[in-house]
């Protein structure tokens, strides 16, 4: 299984498929590597395709600690991906915690995107809401301890994050 290793030595699993212009696939806070299997299939006709999972998500490594996770981390975790596949430039790609990360990278390494897709990007980031936000993340990640990974994917997709309002 391969791995690349960030700055702070977190394991990374990636994997990589096709051949041309590189393109970083970037997971949501639901997903994985996993996630994106048919854009990775598809689009390796024509490009390198490479997708990993962030820190915190098996079967990268899950530091124990709050302080090795944030934004900054994220956005990092691909830009190390890209180091260790020796990426100067790539298409990123990102859905919603990813497309976060992915709008970092685009904000403070410019010059290592060919370009950036983002879709979902902002969650939480809305001023108005910013405190119920916070709460239900709260809430999410008492679920995530109260009944485990797999209790969790039960119900997230029913939730109103992936019913937004009309």
């Amino acid at each position: 299984m391969p791995f690349a290793t960030t700055r702070d030595n977190v394991r990374l699993h990636y994997e990589e498929v096709g051949r041309g212009t590189p393109l970083v696939f970037v997971h949501e806070f639901a997903g994985d590597w996993r996630a994106w299997e048919p854009q990775m299939r598809y689009f390796a006709r024509r490009y390198r395709c490479v997708t990993f999972s962030f820190r915190g998500y098996n079967p990268s490594d899950v530091p124990p600690t709050p302080d090795a996770y944030g934004y900054e981390h994220f956005r990092d975790d691909v830009i190390a991906v890209m180091d260790h596949l020796k990426i100067d430039k790539a298409h990123v790609c990102g859905l919603s915690m990813g497309g976060y990360a992915t709008l970092n990278v685009g904000m403070t390494y410019p010059q290592r995107a060919l370009s950036l897709t983002m879709a979902g990007t902002g969650s939480g980031s809305e001023r108005g809401v910013l405190e119920e936000f916070r709460r239900n993340s709260e809430a999410t990640a008492q679920e995530y301890d109260r009944v485990g990974s797999e209790g969790v994917a039960k119900t997230y997709g029913m939730g109103p994050r992936a019913f937004p309002s009309r």
